[in-house]
């Protein structure tokens, strides 16, 4: 099945994952190596920020530049095996038609809406996450 925003995605957000494989650098430290997952989203700014400051602060700090998004995954409907909340992962989001933006995009906890888990819609998961510009 499709998702209903298939057209509407205006972010893509690609994270560093554990491939399983790891490699050891000349100084003999461990390194995992990884791959990229790759999403796309339909996000938006959140409407309620003064309810997420807290969560603005704690994780991006005094920054001006960072903003909290709210939204639905488009591609793949479902996170990627490995991505996981609290991961950051490099970002070009449209918020304004025609300007696309680059940053970096930490993956915040989303809870599904409760009429949509009782409907028994499973087309639709949320994403939220603080996108700090470049």
């Amino acid at each position: 099945m499709t998702s209903p925003f298939l057209g509407f995605e205006n972010a893509r957000i690609t994270f560093d994952v554990p491939d399983g494989t790891h490699t050891i650098n000349e100084v003999g430290n461990v390194i995992a190596n990884t791959k990229n997952k790759t999403i796309s989203a339909v996000l938006k700014e959140s409407k309620d920020s003064d309810k997420y400051i807290e969560e603005i602060q704690q994780f991006a700090g005094a920054d001006g530049y960072a903003i909290l998004l709210e939204g639905y995954l488009v591609e793949p409907q479902t996170y990627p095996p490995g991505v996981q909340f609290l991961m950051e992962g490099e970002a070009e989001i449209q918020l304004v038609l025609g300007m696309t933006e680059p940053g970096r995009f930490k993956l915040m906890p989303a809870v599904q809406s409760p009429y949509v888990h009782l409907v028994g819609i499973d087309l639709i998961t949320p994403i939220k996450g603080i996108f700090r510009r470049n």
